[in-house]
């Protein structure tokens, strides 16, 4: 089987064009501070490298590395979306009580 550059140069050059876009969603994201993005970056990152690359590799491949990276994608979202919860509790509780500081310093004078 020979190889052919032409896919190889195509799947490389969809892949930069698929990052590239990739990079300015994440941007946006990071500028219009949306809690909670880089999961969905990294999910939309490996899946669209992947599905390009089946143009390469056949879909027969990419399809199962696909369920490969969604089996192991499980762990990883549990973790990172408690992570995130914790973190907004945090940030609560911390809000709550400088808010109790500031009324009941308030109410002493």
């Amino acid at each position: 089987m020979g190889i052919g550059w032409q896919v190889i140069g195509l799947v490389l050059a969809l892949t930069l064009i698929f990052a590239s876009g990739v990079a300015v969603w994440t941007r946006w994201a990071s500028n219009a501070r949306l809690p909670g993005q880089t999961i969905w970056h990294v999910v939309v990152g490996v899946a669209g490298v992947v599905a390009i690359a089946g143009l390469w590799v056949g879909f027969e491949v990419s399809s199962y590395l696909m369920i490969c990276f969604a089996v192991a994608s499980v762990p990883m979202a549990i973790e990172y979306f408690g992570r995130l919860k914790n973190e907004e509790a945090k940030a609560q509780k911390v809000r709550e009580e400088s808010l109790n500081e500031h009324t009941g310093a308030d109410r002493e004078e």
